[in-house]
């Protein structure tokens, strides 16, 4: 599990809105590359952006907490947002070639990429979650770290 410092800006039922502090070093570790920043560099930007999170511990306005993410969950998004998608817009077309010649082909990817995009919209992806409060001094990125 990879983790980070966020700080909550608005909450909205069991959803936390919160904005990742992205320090280029966590502090814990020195920048020793525990994987913190690096991670969650590729899932946050560097403005400062509201993403929503599972408020698992109650969470106010205005604390800081540590937000995780589950191993691979990256990886799984990307491949239900992209690959799901083009195999459905190649199974589409190679069924409509086989059925009926080009235009049938073209009308096959066309079905196929849009029932992958309705497909990956109802698929539910597991949202990171606060996990604790946290601040600076306490964090620590032991569970990201290389083992």
């Amino acid at each position: 599990m990879s983790e980070t410092l966020a700080r909550v800006v608005r909450i909205e039922g069991d959803t936390a809105w919160v904005e990742v502090e992205a320090p280029t070093s966590c502090g814990a570790c020195g920048g020793r590359g525990c994987g913190s920043t690096t991670v969650f560099g590729q899932l946050f930007h560097a403005r400062p952006v509201a993403y929503p999170v599972t408020n698992a511990i109650a969470a106010g306005v205005g604390e800081t907490v540590v937000v995780a993410v589950d191993e691979g969950m990256l990886l799984r998004s990307a491949l239900r947002a992209y690959g799901l998608p083009l195999a459905l817009l190649l199974l589409g077309a190679v069924l409509g070639m086989t059925l009926g010649g080009e235009l049938w082909a073209i009308s096959g990817a066309a079905a196929g990429l849009v029932l992958g995009a309705l497909q990956m919209r109802r698929a539910s992806a597991t949202r990171p979650r606060i996990v604790r409060h946290g601040d600076a001094e306490h964090f620590s990125c032991s569970s990201s770290q290389a083992r």
